[in-house]
């Protein structure tokens, strides 16, 4: 029997890849649920996700899970809003949002032309995003768009990231279908965890030993076994050092009678006037997310800051008076994404020893798509 330790996404892909080569499985999760940093909480009739996720349903990974059907997927309108001053413009795929392309607000004619050679340069393994998108001369529109939209992608400046993980991310973005579960992000894994047999939650593993792990439920027998939890645990689990940087973010949720907009469009500050890195009204891509007459919005930022400023940069963002916004809740994700920085490689094995192989987005890639990689590799 293998034993994967973690449900998060890289666990339960390692599981189902195993349940479907007919070999038997057991996962254990110290949790009460299924999802690991996938997760939502409903909080006075809210669905708040515990930070601002969308789903790529064009992730090859999510499509060879075959759950759209289940996830009753409600897909986000291609394209992002850029905020200046107390105007909006809105720019997205020339092919399905031409005339967006020709407004100076959001970076010249000639950088998103350039921003196409892009999508097929290739980047070199010692660059970061930001250089790469700088050489291929798209600094104009890097400024205004690119870089506020990379951060809360990457949850770091883009100076920071591979050129190499960077430009496969964005391309993923570009030709993907993003959006949510209509209840929640949490859908995904609740949904992958209900086709794996045998699931033990609530079963913290204290010691891994060989053809065994130890648990505060008791000893459990393997031939092989997948630690597939965080970065931290696995590390104190295998008694290896942690190499790889971990990113934080601060989601912050607040509600109103009064919607500063209809649209599901993602909102950046192209004059970088506060903390918020993005804002999105979350209930009008689903409208699920907020009781009747109520709306959600959603805003994400990568440094502390106090709910006053997050508070005065989103009346600025939307162009709207936030002063009767209803402070909901914030989340602190302290590990939220695996940080690749320039010329940092992926792991070119995910096998420890004979018998015990590691998975997770900090060996493959900071993305959805990385965690479930890995899940199913290992």
């Amino acid at each position: 029997m293998y034993l994967v330790i973690g449900a998060g996404l890289a666990g339960l892909s390692a599981a189902l890849t195993l349940q479907e080569a007919g070999t038997e499985v057991t996962v254990l999760d110290s949790s009460d649920r299924a999802g690991g940093r996938v997760a939502s909480d409903l909080i006075d009739g809210f669905t708040l996700d515990r930070g601002f996720q969308l789903l790529n349903l064009n992730y090859p990974e999510v499509k060879r899970l075959g759950i759209e059907r289940d996830l009753n997927f409600k897909e986000a309108p291609r394209s992002v809003c850029i905020s200046f001053d107390s105007k909006y413009v809105n720019l997205g795929d020339p092919r399905r949002n031409f005339f967006s392309v020709f407004s100076s607000k959001s970076g010249s004619l000639t950088s998103k032309i350039l921003f196409l050679k892009y999508l097929t340069s290739t980047p070199l393994q010692l660059e970061s995003v930001e250089a790469h998108l700088l050489r291929c001369g798209t600094a104009d529109l890097y400024q205004k768009v690119l870089k506020p939209f990379l951060q809360g992608v990457f949850l770091a400046d883009p100076a920071r990231v591979s050129a190499v993980v960077g430009r496969e991310i964005i391309g993923n973005f570009i030709s993907g279908r993003s959006g949510i579960p209509s209840e929640g992000v949490s859908a995904l894994p609740a949904t992958m965890a209900k086709r794996v047999k045998t699931l033990h939650l609530n079963t913290r593993v204290e010691e891994i030993r060989e053809g065994s792990v130890i648990t505060n439920k008791g000893e459990f027998l393997a031939k092989k076994i997948i630690v597939a939890t965080d970065l931290t645990t696995a590390g104190q689990l295998l008694g290896s050092d942690q190499v790889t940087p971990l990113l934080s973010s601060i989601t912050w949720y607040h509600a109103t009678n009064n919607a500063p907009t209809s649209d599901a469009r993602l909102v950046l500050d192209s004059q970088n006037r506060g903390p918020v890195v993005n804002s999105i009204v979350i209930s009008n891509l689903s409208s699920k997310y907020a009781p009747n007459g109520q709306s959600l919005i959603s805003s994400t930022t990568i440094s502390h800051a106090s709910e006053s400023e997050v508070r005065r940069h989103l009346a600025l963002m939307w162009g709207a008076n936030t002063g009767d916004w209803r402070f909901l809740a914030k989340y602190e994700i302290h590990s939220a994404l695996p940080l690749f920085a320039p010329g940092s490689e992926r792991a070119k094995s995910l096998r420890v020893s004979e018998n015990i192989y590691r998975a997770g987005d900090y060996l493959t890639a900071p993305s959805q798509n990385g965690a479930l990689l890995a899940g199913r590799l290992a």
